[in-house]
């Protein structure tokens, strides 16, 4: 058995707030890792930190690019056991969507589509809550009982599959990982 992460971030930018009070949640971002430093994390979010209107797949790191500008996002990172195959299996699909990167956009039209409930599937388009979820579904880990098109990232908070690995500040993950209860805070 080996362990996938799920990291889901809140970094107060325009565009997180408004997915956090549409969809109410705490986090308005998910990405997912394939090891428990986080590097790289991957997703679907701003090509350029400082530019929020250029997003696609992106590979993200803790101290790099928007989190270093925004040092005091906060995050949950989760793990999820699964087997060799599916380990293998979704690291053939990020790397599948990684190598076709100029292939893939920003799906800009279900962050409209989403909250309204009309969500809709389109071909190499994605959110961040969509990519993970059908990386994973693509991969044979079964963790929603709904279309990867449809996940938002509240979510991730309802899947029982899934263990609270930390919470607090993302600059602080590696620092305080070894003392996560005592690190948990509210939001």
């Amino acid at each position: 058995m080996k362990k996938i992460y799920i990291v889901m971030t809140y970094t107060g930018t325009v565009l997180s707030y408004l997915i956090k009070n549409i969809t109410k949640t705490p986090y308005a971002h998910v990405s997912i890792s394939m090891n428990e430093d986080l590097r790289p994390m991957y997703s679907f979010g701003r090509l350029n930190p400082k530019i929020p209107i250029f997003a696609g797949f992106v590979e993200e790191n803790i101290n790099e690019g928007l989190y270093e500008l925004r040092p005091n996002t906060m995050c949950r990172v989760y793990s999820l056991e699964v087997n060799d195959f599916q380990y293998m299996k979704l690291k053939e699909n990020i790397d599948k969507v990684s190598d076709e990167r100029k292939m893939y956009s920003y799906d800009v039209e279900a962050l409209i589509r989403v909250p309204l409930n009309r969500a809709k599937k389109r071909d190499y388009r994605y959110v961040c809550s969509h990519f993970v979820a059908d990386m994973l579904l693509k991969s044979e880990i079964n963790i929603f009982d709904i279309p990867a098109y449809e996940v938002i990232p509240n979510n991730f908070f309802e899947v029982e599959s899934l263990k609270l690995e930390y919470e607090g500040l993302l600059s602080k993950y590696k620092v305080n990982k070894s003392s996560v209860v005592n690190d948990m805070v509210s939001i």
